[in-house]
C-alpha cells in the first residue's frame, strides 16, 4: 500500500494484502503458543467471525434505539448468572473486557460506600499480591488505596495477614478464581466471610476461570467454592473472550443485588446534549464481540464447554506429571485450573530454559519474581495448546538439562537501568530509542535471546520495570 491515506483510495485486494502483511509477525494460532490465546477449533472461529461482522453496526450507546443490543446482552447475561449460580435478582452488565468490569466492580463499591457508608474518606481496596494488575490500575484511576495481601506457600491469600490489614475504610475485598499467574483459587470463603463482616463488598475476579470452573465441577474435579453460592459475594466478573472462546473484548460483571449495579452506573443531564446514561465506561459501545460470544454459547452448548474444559483439565494433569517428573525443575504450586507456573529447582536460569522453549518453536511466558512467587514460566492451556502438551513435555527434558546457574546481570547493565530511577522525571529525559538499542529491543520485538534482558529486568525494582515498560510502550507508537 503506497499510503495509508492515499487521495483516491486504494482497491480491496491491496488493502487486505497490506493487512495480512502487518500480520505475519503475529503470535499464531497453532498450538504452540502457551499464552495470550484461547482458541476453541477453527469451526467455532469461523461462526465467530461471521457473528462478529453481523452485529458490526450495533450501538450498544442506546438500547432503546439498537434494541438487538439489549436482547444480546440480556442473553450473555443470564447465561453468565446461571455459570456463576446467582440468586434470584442478580444483575449483570457487558464490558470490554476484564480491566474494564474490574474497574466498574472498584467505582461500583466506591460509590456504594459513598450512600452507605459516609463515614469512610479513605477507601481501600484488599487485594492479595497475585491478584491482577487491573485491580492496581483500578486503584489509581479511582482514587482508592490498594492494600496488598501476603500470600502462602500455595500462592493464595493468606487469612491472617487479611485480616491484620482489613480496616473500617475497607470497601472491597478481591479474590481470585484463579490467579492467572499461578491458576489457583483464593480462599473465596473466607475472604468473603472477612468483608461481610466489615460491612465492606466481595469481588471475585473469575475472568480466567468462569467459564472453565463450573464445567470442572461437573466433571468431578475438586473445584473450590468460588461463586454467588458462598454467601458474602457481591460481585464475580468473567471474560468470554478467554475460555468463552469471543474475539476480544468481551467481559460479564455480575452483582448480587441491583442497587450495586446502580453505583456503577454514570447518568448526567447538565449539559446542552441528549442526557445520558451509561452502564460502562464507554460512550459508543459496540456489540460485535458480544454477538460472537452468544454464537459461541449457542454453538459450543454446555456439552461443548464441559469437553473442552476435560480436555485442558487432562492436558494440565499430564503437563503437571511431567514437571514433577523432570529433574531440574518444579511447580511452583499445584493448579487448580488449567493454568500454571514452574521454576528451575535449584540455581538453574529460568530465562534460559524459556529461550530455550522458543528455539523449538514454542510460546511461553517468562516471568520475573514478586512477593513469595519466584521467576517462573507460565503455561495457559487452551483446547488447541492441549493436543500439544505431550509434545512441550518432551522439549522440558531436553530444555530443562544442564540449565546454566542463574547469574547477575552485568553492573554496566544494571547501572544502565538504573538511569531511570535518577533523571527525577521518571525517564522521560533518556532517549527512549537509544536505550532500548542498547537493551538490543528493535522494531518492538525482543532479540532472538531474550534471557540477558528478562535478567535484568528480574533484578530491577518493579518501579524500574514499569518505567522500562512505559518508554518501551511510547517508543513502540511513536
Amino acid at each position: 500500500m503506497s499510503s495509508v491515506f492515499p487521495e483516491n483510495g486504494a482497491g480491496r485486494a491491496e488493502i487486505l494484502a497490506a493487512l495480512g502483511d502487518a500480520r505475519t509477525s503475529d503470535l499464531a494460532s497453532d498450538g504452540r503458543a502457551f499464552a495470550f490465546v484461547y482458541d476453541a477449533g477453527e469451526e467455532a472461529r469461523a461462526l465467530a467471525r461471521e457473528a462478529f461482522a453481523a452485529c458490526m453496526s450495533i450501538n450498544g450507546l442506546d438500547p432503546t434505539v439498537y434494541p438487538s443490543a439489549r436482547v444480546i446482552e440480556n442473553a450473555l447475561v443470564g447465561a453468565c448468572l446461571e455459570l456463576a449460580r446467582a440468586p434470584q435478582g442478580a444483575v449483570g452488565t457487558a464490558t470490554a473486557g476484564g480491566t474494564e468490569s474490574v474497574m466498574l466492580a472498584v467505582k461500583a463499591a466506591r460509590d456504594h460506600a459513598r450512600r452507605t457508608r459516609p463515614d469512610v474518606t479513605a477507601p481501600k481496596v484488599l487485594v492479595p499480591e497475585t491478584g491482577h494488575a487491573c485491580f492496581h490500575k483500578a486503584a489509581h484511576y479511582l482514587g482508592a488505596e490498594l492494600v496488598p495481601v501476603d500470600v502462602d506457600g500455595a500462592m493464595r491469600a493468606d487469612m491472617d495477614d487479611a485480616r491484620a490489614k482489613m480496616s473500617r475504610d475497607v470497601i472491597l475485598v478481591v479474590g481470585s478464581a484463579p490467579s492467572y499467574a499461578h491458576g489457583v483459587v483464593d480462599p473465596i470463603e473466607a475472604l468473603a466471610a472477612l468483608a461481610s463482616e466489615h460491612g465492606a463488598l466481595m469481588h471475585v475476579d473469575a475472568c480466567v476461570g468462569g467459564c472453565v470452573l463450573p464445567f470442572l465441577r461437573e466433571l468431578g474435579v475438586g473445584v473450590p467454592a468460588f461463586d454467588f453460592t458462598v454467601p458474602g459475594v457481591t460481585s464475580l466478573s468473567i471474560d468470554l473472550h478467554k475460555y468463552g472462546y469471543a474475539p476480544k473484548g468481551v467481559s460479564m460483571l455480575l452483582h448480587r443485588r441491583p442497587e450495586l449495579r446502580d453505583a456503577q452506573y454514570f447518568a448526567c443531564a447538565r449539559w446542552s446534549g441528549y442526557a445520558i446514561v451509561n452502564a460502562t465506561t464507554l460512550g459508543s459501545k459496540s456489540v460485535a464481540a458480544m454477538g460472537a460470544a452468544l454464537a459461541m454459547l449457542r454453538h459450543l452448548g454446555k456439552r461443548g464447554y464441559r469437553e473442552r474444559a476435560r480436555v485442558m483439565w487432562d492436558a494440565t494433569r499430564r503437563m503437571v506429571r511431567a514437571i514433577n517428573e523432570t529433574p531440574g525443575v518444579r511447580l511452583v504450586t499445584r493448579p487448580d485450573m488449567n493454568l500454571l507456573a514452574f521454576t528451575t529447582d535449584g540455581d538453574g536460569d529460568v530465562f534460559e530454559l524459556a529461550d530455550r522453549f522458543a528455539d523449538r518453536g514454542w510460546h511461553v511466558q517468562p516471568t520475573y519474581a514478586y512477593g513469595r512467587s519466584p521467576a517462573h514460566v507460565h503455561l495457559t492451556i487452551d483446547p488447541t495448546n492441549a493436543e500439544r502438551v505431550d509434545g512441550l513435555a518432551r522439549d522440558l527434558a531436553v530444555c530443562a538439562a544442564d540449565l546454566p546457574l542463574a547469574t547477575k546481570p552485568p553492573r554496566a547493565a544494571i547501572e544502565m537501568l538504573s538511569q531511570l530511577g535518577g533523571t527525577g522525571d521518571g525517564g522521560a529525559s533518556l532517549d527512549a530509542g537509544a536505550l532500548m538499542a542498547q537493551l538490543g529491543i528493535e522494531g518492538g520485538r525482543l532479540p532472538k535471546r531474550a534471557a540477558p534482558i528478562h535478567r535484568l529486568l528480574d533484578a530491577a525494582p518493579p518501579e524500574v520495570r514499569e518505567r522500562l515498560l512505559t518508554l518501551f510502550m511510547g517508543a513502540l507508537f511513536t
